[in-house]
């Protein structure tokens, strides 16, 4: 399968091993590298997008959870109407992606895509800045996330946003605890969640799915990268069976709110979200999906440079506009 010659910098990285770094260099990196792409490979966040802070009461005893909100700045004149409400717009509570171990909600592009989102599909984005493995294993960050959904959920009015209208999503980990927390929500009869974006989903912990070992003999750094996520993130490898880790192995998908999952080819989780897909659809369950020829995992924010990825965009906000 042909790769898009763009992204050809980075496939010649992926057919070396995988560079032995302490976590908290590899973040460091990841945000030195996510900053470096601001004009280069992603629009920065559009300039009417408004972005703030909140700190939100943690799970249990664990400490309060910052997420960051974006919501599209109202124009001048909307403030000179007497007595005019606002109108209650979608919400997104969006988790970042990054393995469970990296990644963050403060990371620029994060910024740049939530902003992206709140713009153009006029939603009000919340950003999920969870604890991350391994210092905190699952299911700390599942549990983060879950509890930012109960409060948005409960505190909607505050936030100017309609309860009846809120999606989770993410990319990569995130499409995982996005799954992972619509699952818990109908398990525990939790806040209705109206949709489910799917980015690049990792669910199955077992590595199961073919496309996990499609790569190996191209790509030696995809496979490593995909064998030590357990380790980081789980306390034992038992857990990795458990539907709130691996929730494409759930025993029963009847329930869940409608889907949009979008794929990358070139990617050892392609076949989680395949399988997914088609197994919410077995339940009973809408669903949208889509394969992206040529598109490595992780690339999809890289829309300066990258067609499929502007594509990428525009298919989830057309699936964020349908709430």
């Amino acid at each position: 399968m042909p790769i898009d010659p763009i992204l050809a910098p980075l496939v010649e990285y992926l057919r070396g091993d995988l560079p032995d770094i302490p976590i908290e260099v590899e973040r460091a990196e990841s945000l030195k590298t996510s900053a470096a792409h601001i004009g280069t490979s992603i629009e920065p966040a559009p300039d009417d997008v408004e972005i703030g802070r909140l700190w939100l009461p943690g799970p249990e005893d664990a400490p309060p959870v910052m997420v960051k909100v974006y919501r599209t700045r109202p124009p001048a004149e909307a403030a000179l109407t007497p007595g005019a409400a606002p109108t209650p717009q979608p919400g997104l509570l969006y988790i970042h992606g990054g393995g469970w171990c990296a990644g963050s909600a403060n990371a620029a592009e994060m910024d740049a895509w939530c902003g992206y989102f709140a713009k153009a599909a006029d939603v009000v984005v919340i950003s999920v800045e969870y604890r991350l493995a391994p210092e905190h294993k699952y299911p700390a960050g599942l549990q983060d996330c879950y509890a930012a959904l109960e409060w948005v959920a409960a505190n909607a009015a505050l936030l100017g946003i309609d309860p009846a209208r809120l999606a989770v999503g993410g990319g990569s980990a995130g499409g995982n605890l996005s799954a992972a927390i619509a699952l818990m929500a109908r398990d525990k009869s939790g806040p209705a969640i109206a949709l489910q974006l799917l980015e690049m989903p990792a669910l199955d912990f077992t590595l199961s799915s073919p496309s996990v070992h499609e790569f190996d003999a191209e790509f030696p750094a995809v496979r490593q990268m995909a064998e030590s996520l357990a380790p980081r993130y789980l306390e034992n490898i038992e857990q990795a069976t458990d539907p709130y880790v691996s929730p494409l192995l759930a025993p029963d998908l009847t329930g869940l709110p409608r889907a949009a999952v979008l794929i990358c080819e070139i990617d050892p989780a392609r076949d989680d979200g395949l399988r997914y897909a088609e197994r919410l659809r077995e339940a009973g369950v809408p669903v949208e999906s889509r394969v992206y020829e040529g598109m490595l995992h992780g690339c999809a924010t890289l829309t300066l440079i990258l067609p499929s990825a502007r594509a990428w965009r525009d298919h989830c906000v057309a699936a964020l506009k349908t709430l």
